[in-house]
């Protein structure tokens, strides 16, 4: 793929890694250094056009390698320029490959769930015309050596057939693991994943100096035993004063007093002659016969007895008489 800048300045060394950050690499000395903006312009026209190029080659609706996308991921991308054909003098890119980690839910061999974090091949292209050349090969080899990852401990990002066909023929990957989303694994994807945890460096010396101290460890402590169910006293309500329930007196004397401070904010009262006193709180409405049960059983007052010993009226029985003739009777006398 050919661009109308100069690629071999651009991009000195044969294998280029681009990161998030689009900068543009190292140059050799003794020669001349554009702008550092229109540097990194030009590679991000060059991912832009690699990514249109893999997404036609894959017959995908739209590109999914972009510099955006690149600057808004933490994906790496390894770009393979062409050496050898130097068109007008300004090379040539033959393709690129992006990876990045990722975490997945994958299933495994026995159809459990694992949350894993592998490093996942995200879009692969060599130009229609330098395939079957072994540039592909040279690409995904230099990216195993600079992940340090095995081709089985890989998760592809719906793979072609064209790809599926490349790992089979050079990595011996046929057997997959189903999954239930777009990645393919293959077998021995869980080889590494869930190896025993090695002890740690306090077990290990807990049991070092366990093997040199014979000392035998120090007796558990006794606990004192717990008080019987009879020993403990229980709770009285006669001991707590305000559990007490005072009675209350019959009417008329268990009317609420007033208060002796005026409240705060008092009604506004009318200024006419005719305005009704203030009264206290009203009592609840007690039935007829409980009034006068009450009334009954409620002793007289002593300055009632006194009355009624000096009272020249006569017995009571008298008085009851007296009192039961019409009111113009009582009257006359």
């Amino acid at each position: 793929m050919e661009f109308s800048f100069d690629v071999d300045a651009l991009l000195p060394e044969r294998i280029t890694v681009l990161d998030q950050h689009l900068r543009p690499p190292a140059r050799r000395p003794g020669t001349t250094t554009p702008a550092r903006v229109d540097l990194q312009q030009q590679i991000m026209t060059i991912v832009d056009e690699l990514g249109k190029a893999s997404a036609k080659a894959q017959h995908l609706p739209a590109p999914i390698t972009s510099a955006s996308r690149m600057q808004s991921n933490r994906h790496v991308m390894y770009v393979l320029k062409d050496t050898s054909a130097r068109p007008a003098g300004k090379g040539a890119i033959i393709g690129f490959l992006k990876v990045g980690y990722k975490k997945l839910f994958v299933l495994d061999d026995r159809e459990a769930h694992n949350e894993v974090e592998p490093l996942c091949i995200l879009d692969f292209y060599i130009h229609e015309s330098l395939q079957r050349h072994g540039h592909g090969r040279e690409l995904f080899h230099y990216m195993l050596q600079k992940e340090r990852v095995e081709p089985h401990q890989l998760a592809i990002d719906r793979p072609s057939q064209k790809l599926l066909k490349f790992l089979n023929k050079h990595y011996n990957l046929e057997t997959t693991v189903p999954q239930v989303n777009n990645f393919v694994i293959f077998e021995g994807f869980f080889a590494h994943q869930h190896r025993p945890p090695a002890p740690s460096l306090r077990a290990s010396r807990h049991s070092r100096a366990a093997a040199v101290d014979p000392t035998p460890p120090a007796p558990a402590r006794k606990l004192p035993p717990k008080r019987a169910e009879g020993d403990i006293k229980p709770y009285s309500s006669s001991d707590r004063e305000f559990l007490k329930v005072a009675v209350e007196p019959p009417w008329p004397l268990n009317r609420a007093p007033r208060r002796a401070t005026p409240p705060a904010h008092p009604p506004p009262r009318s200024s006419s002659l005719g305005s009704s006193p203030e009264r206290g709180p009203l009592r609840p409405f007690v039935p007829e016969q409980d009034l006068l049960r009450s009334l009954r059983l409620c002793p007289p007052h002593p300055t009632a007895r006194l009355l009624l010993a000096t009272d020249p009226g006569g017995s009571p029985a008298q008085r009851r008489r007296t009192s039961s003739l019409p009111r113009s009777e009582e009257s006359r006398y």
